[in-house]
């Protein structure tokens, strides 16, 4: 048995979140001690991973209710639960998509900075002899 704490840390999603999970029914079955603490059993492990990696794919807390409900019924649900995971799947994997693209451009963002600094005028440049002032004593602004 584990506790909310040892799930929390697990699955890496705060207690506060698996409290409020289990009180919208994502978790059935869950069982509560003698004092009424939430206790999870290896078999309620699934559950947590199930509604968690839902969550993180971006599926709503009412589709994933719903999806849960589902499979209390049983396996005459079985077909729409299969084509419920392969939207969320789908949508998943657009969400990496999206993502590639981001990193992607911070790629070409981290690439454009490593120019910049291997162009730059080295620091010691202005203590060099070769250093002339402009005939005006105006400063120059360099955009490095």
């Amino acid at each position: 048995m584990f506790t909310v704490k040892q799930v929390s840390e697990m699955m890496d999603v705060s207690a506060h979140t698996l409290r409020f999970y289990d009180k919208m029914g994502l978790f059935p079955g869950l069982k509560r001690s003698d004092n009424q603490i939430r206790v999870f059993a290896e078999e309620d492990l699934h559950w947590v991973y199930i509604v968690v990696c839902m969550r993180k794919t971006g599926m709503s807390l009412s589709d994933i209710k719903s999806y849960i409900d589902l499979c209390k019924v049983g396996d005459k649900t079985i077909e729409q639960r299969y084509h419920i995971i392969l939207e969320q799947k789908e949508k998943a994997e657009l969400l990496v998509q999206e993502m590639e693209m981001r990193v992607e451009q911070l790629e070409r963002k981290a690439q454009y900075y490593r120019k910049l600094m291997a162009e730059r005028i080295p620091n010691d440049y202005w203590n060099k002899k070769e250093y002339v002032c402009m005939p005006s004593n105006d400063m120059v602004t360099l955009d490095y």
